[in-house]
């Protein structure tokens, strides 16, 4: 070979290479809300109530994308990066996409989890090789855990398991940057608690006899064996035992001048939240469990002045109040007359903001 020749051929493959720039990878940019503010805020809206105690924090973000129609895998992310989930604000996640969805766009559904491990809800890994049939099965929260037998009274180390979901959602842009939405406004997939809390409350005029509280008892068929985050199965099975609520018994509960002034009257729902945490009344939870469409009701057993054991029963106002995310508060209070008396009508939002999601248990 020339020297000339060899001096063209160098130039030639150097000009080819300073043409081609790598190609970019493409993108697909979904927006994420956690269910509220993690600290304190001052008031909320009617109908909902502030988390306490991490009930809110995200330690882990886990994201698939499949194409609607088809269900064929589009992208998948995990990650730990929730800090901004964990300011009460939304965060951004760009997911890397083909070249060929990037030419086609189809709609697609999204669905996210926090805080779904097989530790805390006892599910199988869910990853990059799990199929759109398989996360809706697989994604759940099992019979071991926030049911009805090893009760969760605390918020768990890898905090509450968290679900949202949107479907048939159009994908707009050009290569390399996409995004889950319309031209105009990106689409916000809503993080909302998949357990809800139940907190029983006792108080009794000054003055009365010692009033113990020997057993709370959930009664049988009401809390679901399983519960899916994403999908409605076509069966479902509950509770076959009673299971006890309460331990250790309370041997006398709080006493007050007017225990009739802390039942709940339709006020603002923070505001009765703070009115009860203010009194120093005799509080048990709370206990977090998975959610139920069933009208939840149970037995408070108790003793006045160390008699005879009795039973007063307690009763959700209809089924359907203890769906995922709610807040539920069993007051009792003695003022006389030998009888326990219970209001159990009190259910509300859990979080700050209304949320509007599908109930997928059933």
């Amino acid at each position: 070979m020339s020297i000339l020749t060899a001096v063209l051929f160098t130039a030639f493959a150097s000009s080819c290479e300073d043409d081609t720039e790598p190609r970019k990878q493409t993108l697909l940019t979904v927006y994420v809300y956690s269910p509220e503010r993690a600290a304190t805020v001052s008031r909320a809206e009617t109908g909902n109530v502030n988390p306490i105690n991490g009930e809110s924090t995200i330690h882990s973000l886990q994201i698939w994308i499949y194409e609607s129609e088809s269900k064929a895998y589009v992208a998948y992310l995990s990650t730990e990066d929730v800090a901004t989930l964990n300011m009460g604000e939304g965060a951004t996640y760009q997911l890397p996409v083909t070249d060929d969805f990037a030419e086609r766009k189809p709609n697609v559904n999204v669905y996210v989890l926090a805080n779904v491990t097989a530790d805390n809800c006892g599910v199988t890994p869910l990853n990059h090789e799990t199929t759109h049939t398989n996360l809706l099965d697989g994604a759940k929260i099992t019979s071991a855990h926030f049911g009805l037998g090893d009760l969760v009274r605390a918020v768990p180390n890898q905090g509450l398991p968290m679900a949202g979901t949107l479907t048939m959602q159009p994908v707009v842009g050009e290569a390399p940057a996409l995004r889950v939405g319309t031209m105009s406004q990106v689409a916000n997939v809503q993080l909302t608690r998949a357990v809800s809390k139940l907190r029983f409350v006792f108080a009794k005029t000054t003055g009365q006899p010692a009033v113990s509280i020997t057993g709370i008892t959930m009664h049988t068929g009401m809390i679901p064996d399983e519960e899916y985050l994403f999908k409605t199965p076509a069966t479902m099975t509950y509770n076959t035992n009673e299971a006890e609520l309460l331990s250790p018994a309370l041997k006398d509960i709080a006493e007050t001048a007017d225990p009739t002034k802390y039942l709940y009257f339709e006020q603002e729902a923070q505001a009765y939240e703070d009115t009860i945490a203010a009194a120093n009344l005799t509080v048990r939870g709370p206990v977090y469990l998975r959610e139920s469409d069933k009208q939840l009701e149970g037995t408070i057993t108790y003793k006045i002045a160390g008699g005879k054991d009795k039973t007063v029963d307690f009763q959700m106002h209809q089924a359907g109040d203890f769906l995922r995310n709610h807040t539920w508060i069993v007051y009792a209070y003695y003022s006389g007359s030998d009888r326990l008396q219970v209001q159990s009508l009190y259910v509300k939002e859990w979080g700050l903001e209304e949320k509007n999601h599908e109930l997928y248990n059933w």
